[in-house]
């Protein structure tokens, strides 16, 4: 007779407090996540049915049977761990994608930056437990900050479940390829070395980059750059998403017979924006794809898109509402953007310098390749 196994999913720190509410929901996506991986690692257990009625609030279980092959234990009370610093950005440009998420942002990468913040002041906390390995609320930070930023707009708690989602699988494999004898094999330990060196010199290229760039460089950036110039355009939209260009066609020409679109949105639309009938409110060029926002900008307003636009989420229809110019950006408004560039822009010098301090041996040039096998003598 097989061990019962219990589920359990410690609170998500920053997230808020889940006494009293109920947590159904929650059981349930975090049972259709671990079935899928637990099947896929071929642990053949049936997790679908181990929920009980009244099982309370996440978190609050016993933890410690040894009989469970799998136990997702609360966090316990730990001391304070320092907080990592902010990700330094990468010269990518903040991305929003309808049907990602409820909230529009318009600055994704700071927000990212927080969400992982509020689980870094509780870094050595436990958030699951697999074979007795923990997996802690840093290590789910760390994967948040290395999410894409248009992620950010999905909001901690699916951040949360999707990075715990990720780590358990890792947990996974890694107690599989140990079983396997593949942490003492060679080309694995040259790979582990090389991991490692790598995320020393990321997070010294981070902290030096960060340090470069003052205060002073902000402002003298700012003065050169934005102050003298009006402010972006925007443009308010409206979205519907819809799983098939055929369904988004038919929406398309409801809307030019003169369907109002706000209720189209809510009839079809599969977006986050339903409830607000579609509405996207203001947004710049930049915080949208590239397919999104050169057909949303080409419009005027009250034009709807003449064909669906194809994404990973389905077809978009969009409506424009309004266009607006906003004033010059404050010193405050465009600091996140002036970070990035200049910090992008530092990476050169950075590296350039800390290569003039160390001294460079190339013993040989080019790969090395053994001696050619020697001819075999010819034949009389």
């Amino acid at each position: 007779m097989k061990a019962e196994q219990r589920v359990e999913h410690a609170p998500i720190e920053g997230a808020g407090d889940a006494r009293g509410k109920d947590t159904a929901p929650r059981r349930r996506a975090a049972l259709t996540s671990l079935t899928i991986l637990l099947t896929l690692a071929g642990a053949g257990h049936a997790l679908a049915g181990q929920r009980a009625a009244g099982q309370g609030t996440p978190g609050q279980g016993t933890p410690g049977q040894t009989a469970e092959p799998l136990r997702v234990a609360p966090s316990a009370p730990q001391s304070p761990a320092t907080a990592a610093p902010p990700i330094a950005e990468v010269p990518v440009a903040p991305v929003y994608m309808p049907g990602s998420g409820p909230l529009l942002l318009t600055n994704p990468v700071e927000a990212l930056n927080d969400m992982a913040s509020q689980l870094d002041k509780r870094a050595d906390g436990v958030a699951m437990e697999v074979e007795g390995r923990q997996i802690t609320q840093g290590e789910i930070a760390d994967v948040i900050r290395a999410m894409p930023v248009s992620m950010a707009s999905l909001g901690l708690e699916t951040l949360y479940r999707r990075a715990l989602d990720q780590l358990l699988r890792q947990k996974l494999l890694v107690i599989a390829a140990e079983k396997a004898g593949l942490d003492k094999d060679p080309v694995v330990k040259r790979r582990e070395k090389a991991a490692v060196e790598r995320t020393l010199a990321e997070e010294w290229l981070t902290r030096a980059v960060a340090a470069a760039v003052t205060e002073d460089m902000v402002k003298a950036r700012y003065q050169r750059d934005i102050a003298s110039r009006p402010g972006p355009e925007e443009v308010r939209a409206r979205a519907i998403l819809v799983p098939t260009e055929t369904e988004a066609r038919t929406v398309i020409a409801k809307a030019q017979a003169g369907g109002d679109f706000a209720g189209l949105a809510r009839q079809y639309s599969k977006d986050a924006s339903v409830a607000a009938g579609g509405d996207l409110g203001y947004v710049r060029v930049e915080a949208l794809g590239p397919e999104i926002g050169s057909a949303i900008f080409t419009l005027s307003p009250g034009q709807v898109t003449a064909y669906p636009i194809h994404t990973p989420a389905g077809y978009f229809v969009f409506r424009v509402e309004g266009r607006r110019q906003r004033p010059t950006l404050s010193l405050d408004e465009a600091r996140g953007d002036l970070l990035r560039e200049l910090r992008r822009e530092a990476v050169v010098p950075v590296i350039q310098n800390q290569l003039a301090t160390v001294k460079i041996r190339e013993p040989g040039a080019g790969p090395q390749t053994p001696p050619p096998a020697p001819r075999p003598p010819a034949r009389p």
